[in-house]
């Protein structure tokens, strides 16, 4: 009976159970040493800025992603039991569990803390997306400090490392509390707010639209959320697009983004590109968002962002911003 039922499983597969699964690479010493000599590099301009490396465990529980990242990108991890029943994960992302170990090991009067890590994390992908399960990150955190002085520090250094390993590449900012102080002015119940994320996120403005409709609010701010997605380019021309909304009073949030880009390494200033609709499917993003590209890959290689609210799941209140570069989509 066994053996039928193996049959059966197998000629009901679409995959090959002889090779890998959807997502997966088996890298050849060349590729594996290159992206070894990549993450190195990197590692080394981390080291050089004062952050010192952690290694956060493969896997935790089910509840710690829930808990920090939302249930969104909690039920995208893939799980598994132990054996006293408990729902396990392999690590989505990074910045979780090390939110979950400073918050256990680590008071306010420890602060400012750096950290870096080069780890594997494992996530489930849209099918015929092409992106890998498997990711090789390599990312830093920096924890303790509100105030724009640590963005910057921590975009400059996402530009030295994005530069390190391709000569052109792009920055794109953007800050997350324009939309959700635009979403404030709506009247959206948790389902009209679930469907205005999913579609925001994707830039999806028919589908946004449509929910819009049926929503109450002031109609300049349903028609700014409708435009917030186009509003991109360099911050001269997206300042220029926003004036047409200057009477709702934006610029006490653009203003912030704005002071940033001022006061980044002029290197890295001249690649940065200002997205007023960048907002993150993590959760937990409270302010700058931030996304990496690179020439020839499709995808960002980069994204991060500030997170002052994450430690609150962990039983503390500390500010942090970091980001992670995924090492597995350059080659």
């Amino acid at each position: 009976m066994t053996n039928k039922y193996l049959e059966y499983m197998l000629y009901e597969s679409d995959t090959d159970p002889i090779g890998l699964p959807d997502g997966i690479t088996f890298l050849s010493d060349a590729r594996g040493d290159t992206i070894d000599d990549q993450i190195q590099s990197i590692s080394n301009i981390f080291r050089g800025r004062g952050y010192n490396k952690v290694i956060p465990p493969i896997f935790e529980y089910y509840e710690t992603f829930e808990k920090g990242s939302g249930y969104s990108i909690a039920r995208k991890s893939f799980s598994f039991k132990d054996k006293d029943g408990k729902l396990l994960s392999l690590r989505y992302d990074m910045t979780t569990p090390i939110a979950r170990m400073v918050s256990m090991k680590h008071k306010k009067e420890d602060l400012p803390l750096k950290f870096y890590y080069r780890e594997d994390v494992f996530r489930e992908q849209p099918l015929h997306t092409g992106k890998p399960r498997q990711l090789r990150q390599v990312g830093l955190e920096f924890i303790g400090e509100p105030g724009i002085d640590a963005d910057v520090e921590v975009i400059n250094i996402l530009g030295e490392a994005l530069a390190k390993v391709r000569k052109n590449y792009r920055i794109v900012l953007g800050d997350v509390k324009l939309y959700t102080h635009i979403l404030s002015q709506l009247k959206l119940t948790q389902h009209h707010t679930d469907a205005v994320n999913a579609s925001f996120v994707k830039k999806d403005t028919t589908s946004l639209g449509l929910i819009l409709d049926q929503v109450e609010g002031i109609s300049q701010y349903k028609s700014i959320l409708q435009h917030l997605p186009y509003m991109v380019g360099t911050p001269k021309k997206v300042l220029e697009r926003l004036k047409g909304f200057s009477e709702l009073g934006f610029s006490i949030y653009t203003d912030r983004l704005m002071s940033i880009i001022d006061q980044l390494d002029k290197s890295v200033r001249k690649n940065i590109i200002v997205d007023l609709g960048l907002v993150k499917d993590f959760s937990y993003y409270t302010s700058t968002t931030i996304e990496g590209y690179v020439d020839q890959v499709g995808y960002a290689v980069a994204n991060g962002g500030r997170y002052d609210q994450l430690f609150k799941a962990f039983g503390q209140d500390f500010p942090a911003v970091g980001f992670a570069i995924d090492i597995s989509y350059f080659n």
